[in-house]
C-alpha cells in the first residue's frame, strides 16, 4: 500500500468513536494539576507534612481523575454529535457539500504529489422534479434516503460518497482508474433502478443519470473545473436517454459548447 492509500484511507474512514477516549485521556491528565497545585501549595508554607494530609491527597487525586476522565468521554462523546451534524446531511446521512470540498481539496493536493489516480462520479437523480410534483416531498425525501442507501452499500471502503445538493450525489474514488469508476457507477446505477415502491414511496422505477471523470496528472485543474468536467460527462447521459453513466471526454465537453452557444 502506498503512502497515498494510508493518508487518504485515514482521511475518509471515520474516527470519531476514539474522540472521546482521547478526551478522557485528557481529563486524566488534568485530573493531576488540582492535587499536585495542592501539594506545591502545601509544601511552600510548611516544612512538615503529616501523614493524614497525603491521604486526604490521594483521596482528592482519585476523585478528580474519576471525576475528569468521565467528563472528558462525555465531551468527547458531543463532540462525536458535532461533528456529524457539521459533516453529514441530515436527511441522507452522507457526508455534506462542505465535507466533500474539503476532502477533494486534500486529495487533489495527495493526487498532485504522489501522481496515483483520482477519479469521481457524479450522480442525479432522473425526473425526481415530477416525483416530488405528483407524490410530494415525504416522498421525494424518501427516494434520496433509498438512493443514498444504495450509493453506500455500492461504494467502497476506501470511497467517499457525499450528497452534492438537491438530488445530486457525489463520490469521490481514491487510487481508482476511470475504468473502474465507472463499474462503481453501474453498480449503483443497477441497484438504484431495482429499488421496489416499498423503499422509493412511489411505484418506480427511479434511474439515473451519472458522469464519471478521472484527473490527468498532467494538467492544473481548480476544484471548479474539475467539477465543471464531471456535470458535463453528466449533462451528455442525460441528452442522451437518461438511465446511463458516460465517462467524461473532450469530445463530450466540445460537443456540449456547441449547443449552449
Amino acid at each position: 500500500m502506498s503512502v497515498y492509500d494510508i493518508n487518504t484511507k485515514k482521511s475518509i474512514l471515520n474516527s470519531l468513536k476514539q474522540k472521546r477516549w482521547r478526551y478522557a485521556f485528557l481529563g486524566v491528565v488534568l485530573s493531576f494539576i488540582g492535587p499536585l497545585g495542592e501539594w506545591l501549595f502545601v509544601k511552600l508554607l510548611s516544612r512538615s507534612i503529616n501523614d493524614s494530609f497525603y491521604l486526604t491527597l490521594i483521596y482528592t487525586e482519585i476523585f478528580s481523575l474519576i471525576l475528569f476522565s468521565v467528563f472528558g468521554y462525555i465531551l468527547g462523546k458531543h463532540t462525536e454529535k458535532i461533528e456529524q451534524l457539521a459533516f453529514h446531511d441530515n436527511l441522507t446521512g452522507l457526508y455534506n457539500r462542505h465535507y466533500l470540498f474539503e476532502k477533494l481539496n486534500e486529495l487533489m493536493a495527495l493526487h498532485k504529489r504522489y501522481q496515483e489516480k483520482l477519479s469521481l462520479v457524479m450522480i442525479d437523480l432522473d425526473h425526481f422534479k415530477k416525483v416530488n410534483d405528483s407524490y410530494g416531498h415525504a416522498v421525494g425525501d424518501k427516494t434520496l434516503k433509498a438512493a443514498a442507501k444504495c450509493i453506500m452499500q455500492e461504494i467502497r471502503d476506501t470511497d467517499l460518497g457525499s450528497r452534492y445538493g438537491g438530488e445530486e450525489f457525489v463520490i469521490i474514488c481514491p487510487h481508482t482508474a476511470v475504468s473502474d469508476c465507472h463499474e462503481v457507477a453501474e453498480r449503483i446505477r443497477t441497484s438504484i433502478n431495482s429499488l421496489q415502491s416499498d423503499a422509493l414511496g412511489f411505484p418506480g422505477p427511479q434511474t439515473i443519470s451519472a458522469g464519471v471523470y478521472e484527473l490527468s496528472s498532467d494538467q492544473d485543474m481548480s476544484l471548479t473545473q474539475i467539477l465543471n468536467n464531471i456535470d458535463v460527462a453528466l449533462y451528455h447521459a442525460k441528452k442522451t436517454g437518461r438511465n446511463k453513466v458516460v465517462i467524461y471526454s473532450p469530445d463530450v465537453f466540445e460537443k456540449r459548447d456547441s449547443n449552449t452557444l
